[in-house]
């Protein structure tokens, strides 16, 4: 295929990404970002005292893979839990505001709904840099009486595919693992998964998005910046997942793939290495990964377009989400998109 049809696929795969229902299965984060100038040093102690100029909240954890899935052009509809709190309160809120379906969240009031609290300070005119992040919230994990396999599989059916994103903050555990996978309905709906730390909990899966040290841990060796090791982990954990493909993301490396057809790929990073912000950028890649396969994509081609959308999105600060027209321009733009599928 030459670079022109291969360009010309992955805009029309974009085009077909608009109104794909997906049941997102996610651990829910907001994420706040505090913006000051310094002011001065403190007298109390030898610590910057800034003035505030502004807070912001946005989807965070595997809320912010919700908001991709919309920012992209998919129609997301969320299962997961929150706190009887303020800011559960504004995270649903923030979702329903995006477009995505907030029916399956429901409040548990022995659960604190996690925040992650970044500080950002600089000079009134320069960018501002992160100087501490302070994270809190949680709780047990689901237990039997919750609502969770019953929303899946109401929900289930009204999708074409099913995207659980898993931050490891009890929603999805080896107890209920299993369960969880036959309420998305095995077998009858392609099931994607982006987790921290539990991948393994689940096989027969239409795509995963692992990262190096996740690699690492199942190949029983250090991978650095070897290709062949990394070439001969990402075929490893595609055989024990039982997965269609995985891709292992190695941040300025881009990703290695490896689908059930036995194709592998080393895809360079698209943009700069000189990355604003890498926070959630794994949440874009899976949303577009999981947008583009259910488009219709090969999954080499939608590993592509996954990883168009992770370069794009490094290039913004915050947790930012990527648009179809950003993509569409992403691929245009790339002289030989072709080139990028580097077979090893």
């Amino acid at each position: 295929m030459t670079g022109a049809e291969l360009r010309d696929r992955l805009l029309q795969a974009i085009d077909r990404m608009s109104g794909i229902p997906v049941l997102v299965v996610a651990d829910l984060v907001l994420d706040v970002f505090e913006y000051g100038v310094i002011g001065r040093i403190s007298r109390e102690a030898p610590v910057l005292i800034l003035d505030h100029v502004r807070t912001d909240r946005v989807p965070g954890g595997g809320a912010n893979a919700v908001h991709n899935l919309r920012a992209l052009g998919g129609r997301p509809l969320v299962v997961g839990r929150v706190g009887v709190d303020d800011a559960g309160e504004r995270l649903v809120d923030l979702l329903q505001a995006c477009g995505a379906g907030v029916e399956g969240i429901w409040r548990d009031a022995g659960y604190t709904t996690p925040v992650k609290r970044r500080i950002l300070a600089g000079s009134a005119h320069s960018v501002k840099q992160q100087i501490v992040r302070v994270d809190l919230g949680g709780g047990p994990p689901v237990g039997e009486a919750a609502p969770l396999l019953r929303h899946v599989q109401e929900m289930a059916p009204r999708t074409a595919g099913v995207l659980i994103s898993d931050y490891s903050f009890g929603l999805v555990h080896p107890a209920n693992a299993g369960r969880l996978q036959e309420a998305c309905g095995a077998g009858l709906r392609p099931l994607f998964v982006d987790s921290r730390g539990q991948l393994r909990l689940f096989r027969g899966l239409a795509a995963a998005t692992p990262n190096l040290q996740e690699a690492e841990a199942v190949s029983g060796e250090p991978i650095g910046d070897d290709p062949q090791r990394l070439r001969r982990a990402a075929l490893l954990l595609r055989e024990r997942l039982d997965a269609d493909a995985v891709a292992v993301t190695v941040g300025s490396r881009g990703m290695q793939v490896a689908t059930r057809r036995g194709e592998t790929a080393a895809i360079p990073v698209y943009g700069t290495d000189e990355v604003a912000d890498v926070t959630g950028a794994g949440d874009t890649v899976i949303a577009a990964l999981t947008l583009a396969v259910l488009s219709g994509c090969g999954h080499l081609e939608a590993a592509l377009l996954a990883n168009y959308a992770g370069g794009l999105v490094v290039m913004k600060r915050g947790t930012a989400t990527v648009l179809p027209e950003e993509l569409r321009e992403a691929v245009r733009s790339d002289p030989d998109p072709a080139g990028r599928l580097l077979h090893r």
